[in-house]
């Protein structure tokens, strides 16, 4: 094994570390400095393993960073994802604060086979149309709104406080079918104008309780 090889090697292995603590920009300016340059003939994947990842770049960026990597994240491709699946994860949380006890216990397994599955899709074309300034001032609302209120969760740029993605639900009530929650979403793409509905789950002939309503019926 050569020289190179080892040093790529050793590079590949402190990922590990590097991920238990945010690098400064004067420690990664030192090991791409001491990092084997690419030389005429080399194929792209050579190509230099550090990416630089500023923590202050992310207002979820503890959550973001895996505990684990075998490569370092480049903030173009991987943290987007990683973001992506955040939030969904979060959706999920947030969705079940505002159906409260009731609700969750009736349609949780619909909404995880039927709802979240069609939030996941959605969300990540919408994460390809955000530049990397997009990505730096993203924030995600923490609160759905309780009593009839629609809203589950927002996704907002930090500095302008514009929505770009909307989550909601609604309660439906067609003729002579019982209750219906419409699972829908709103973007920035068309300025929030359509209504992009997911999916529907039926509730039944009784009203359902208000959202965020903790107690049994």
């Amino acid at each position: 094994m050569n020289v190179f090889q080892l040093m790529k090697r050793g590079l590949v292995i402190s990922s590990a570390l590097l991920t238990l603590f945010v690098p400064t920009t004067d420690f990664v300016r030192e090991v791409q400095a001491e990092a084997p340059q690419k030389t005429t003939g080399e194929t792209n994947s050579e190509k230099s393993l550090i990416y630089q990842v500023n923590e202050h770049s992310y207002d979820l960026f503890d959550e973001v960073l895996p505990s684990k990597t075998e490569r370092y994240i480049h903030r173009n491709v991987a943290s987007a994802d990683l973001l992506t699946n955040f939030i969904i994860k979060q959706a999920v949380e947030q969705s079940m604060m505002k159906f409260g006890k009731v609700i969750t216990e009736k349609i949780s397994k619909p909404f995880a086979e039927m709802i979240v599955p069609g939030l996941d899709s959605v969300l990540r074309e919408t994460a390809k149309t955000l530049s990397d300034t997009d990505w730096e001032k993203i924030k995600m609302s923490s609160t759905p709104s309780a009593g009839l209120g629609e809203k589950i969760f927002h996704i907002y740029n930090e500095d302008t406080g514009e929505d770009i993605f909307r989550f909601h639900v609604r309660r439906d009530q067609p003729p002579k079918q019982g209750y219906t929650f419409n699972f829908h979403y709103h973007t920035y793409l068309d300025q929030h104008e359509k209504h992009h509905t997911i999916g529907n789950i039926p509730w039944g002939k009784d009203m359902p309780p208000r959202w965020n309503n903790m107690d049994r019926v």
